[in-house]
């Protein structure tokens, strides 16, 4: 080769190694140490950590860099997560997950859930004095979740003695987003709602009338969750660890900030709901004890249910 050809070269080669540090200067990029992640959030309450974190810049504190993907309804959420594409996924319902996964939950790592107490049905109509008026009816219920199959499997045997038959599979399970649930009742898209506390005590307060209490659950239900996968755990234990330390500082802040973080609800999901009781998820006896009493009590048709403890 020759010194003509050998210096052409080493230009051109300058040349495209300064286009390349001109791209990468232009970029915002990383900052040193950060680590850049993809999550998921569903427009639910149980995702308060999360906006938390986001709002008050605890991801940026422990050098996380995140693509959103804020959805209304959960599709796919779970199984990105569960496979790595989502390093986390927040909004995600207990009775989802178990239903998603026919109960084998070996792959899903709870970072935190919502503990909760006592649901019932909410009406407008004065018409419907009890249950037994739902036959025929249309029943709406928060569509991130598997509360219908529930209310399938525990209405029916909730009507007077005698007429147990009533409301087997004679009434409607209608899917609705949790800002869709007033006005559906208002126009009469739905006769009655579902509700677990403490979104229950809300509409109540709101002037809907409850027509039966403790339906399927009188205490102790687990709700949504943040949730990363053993994918994550096992491949990304700094991103993993990060992301918990910010959640950690969400929920501090919750603890120390409640009406600041009520009006962060409020705006994230449009309506001014009561803080949710979340629970850090360094046991997930909780959550395993009551998917358990749901597939005991038949409420969810498991075959299998299969959890793996781990020491967080």
């Amino acid at each position: 080769m020759s010194l003509r050809v050998q210096n052409f070269v080493i230009t051109l080669v300058n040349i495209i190694l300064a286009g390349i540090l001109v791209f990468i200067l232009a970029q915002p990029g990383k900052r040193k140490g950060e680590i850049e992640i993809k999550v998921a959030t569903v427009v639910d309450p149980s995702s308060l950590p999360f906006w938390i974190a986001e709002e008050k810049g605890f991801f940026n504190e422990v050098g996380i860099k995140y693509k959103p993907n804020e959805v209304g309804r959960v599709v796919d959420e779970l199984d990105n997560t569960v496979s790595g594409a989502f390093y986390a996924s927040f909004g995600i319902d207990l009775t989802y997950a178990l239903m998603r996964t026919s109960g084998d939950m070996k792959f899903v790592v709870p970072l935190y859930y919502v503990k909760g107490k006592g649901d019932g049905i909410i009406v407008r109509d004065t018409g419907i004095k009890g249950l037994a008026d739902l036959k025929y009816k249309r029943i709406g219920y928060h569509q991130n979740t598997r509360y219908n199959v529930i209310l399938d499997a525990v209405l029916p045997s909730m009507v007077p003695r005698g007429e147990e038959d009533t409301l087997d599979y004679m009434f409607e399970m209608v899917g609705l987003s949790l800002e869709e649930m007033d006005a559906a009742l208002d126009t009469r898209r739905v006769d009655a709602v579902y509700l677990t506390e403490p979104y229950l005590s809300y509409f109540e307060k709101k002037g809907y009338r409850v027509v039966a209490r403790d339906i399927a659950f009188a205490d102790g239900f687990i709700g949504g969750m943040g949730i990363t996968s053993e994918v994550n755990v096992s491949l990304r234990k700094d991103a993993v660890s990060r992301i918990e330390t910010a959640l950690r500082k969400a929920m501090d802040y919750i603890k120390d900030n409640p009406e600041e973080a009520k009006q962060i609800l409020a705006k994230k999901v449009g309506m001014g709901f009561p803080i949710p009781d979340f629970v850090w998820a360094e046991d997930i006896s909780e959550i395993e004890g009551f998917a358990r009493a749901l597939k005991e009590r038949g409420l969810l048709p498991l075959d299998t249910l299969n959890f793996v403890k781990r020491g967080r």
